[in-house]
């Protein structure tokens, strides 16, 4: 499988100011992958190895509840990188799945080979912190969200920044997400 890492290297120096030579040399480390609608990119209880960056599609992070239900923890859009922290890094049975909601590409890099790189390369551990402090915010935010605004602001707020999640994923990954009903959306939908 053949892809042209452009966007890859583009998106590397909209993180981190470096040479474009040096942005392609860490894109050498990455390799093509493709998922079709409902594949796993991560299962619950195994070790996440894979550090993605999504070109395309539309992924989601799932848990299940005490009951069984999944729960939507989280969407990755395109260009965005794709991985669950906690496994990956202390290399321990992942709690959380990565499915693809849509067909996706993207490339993805190993957790010994990503390591390899942000030893050989200075920038690149600038990358991988920035990567990291990103999604902590946003995770901080979320997690702020879901006590502090109502769902229907939060609703608003995906429809905002998110819209095509809204378009690309089914309403109970979203409604799961957002912390309602199926219904409660529903309702929220017709509403705006």
């Amino acid at each position: 499988m053949t892809q042209n890492k452009d966007s890859l290297i583009h998106f590397i120096l909209s993180i981190v100011p470096i040479p474009l030579i040096e942005a392609q040399e860490i894109a050498q480390g990455f390799h093509p992958v493709r998922f079709k609608k409902g594949d796993f990119l991560l299962r619950e209880k195994t070790i996440s190895d894979d550090y993605l960056y999504l070109e395309k599609g539309l992924m989601r992070t799932f848990l299940f509840d005490l009951e069984g239900n999944e729960i939507t923890i989280d969407f990755f859009l395109e260009n965005n990188i794709v991985f669950e922290v906690t496994s990956f890094f202390n290399r321990v049975a992942s709690e959380a799945n990565i499915q693809a909601i849509t067909d996706c590409i993207g490339f993805k890099i190993s957790c010994e080979k990503l390591n390899m790189l942000f030893h050989q390369k200075p920038a690149f551990r600038d990358f991988g912190r920035a990567i990291l402090v990103k999604e902590f915010m946003a995770s901080k935010k979320r997690n702020y969200g879901m006590i502090n605004k109502t769902a229907e602001q939060r609703y608003k707020e995906l429809l905002a920044t998110k819209p095509q999640i809204l378009k690309h994923s089914p309403l109970k990954y979203i409604a799961s997400y957002l912390g309602i009903t199926d219904s409660t959306l529903s309702r929220l939908r017709r509403k705006t």
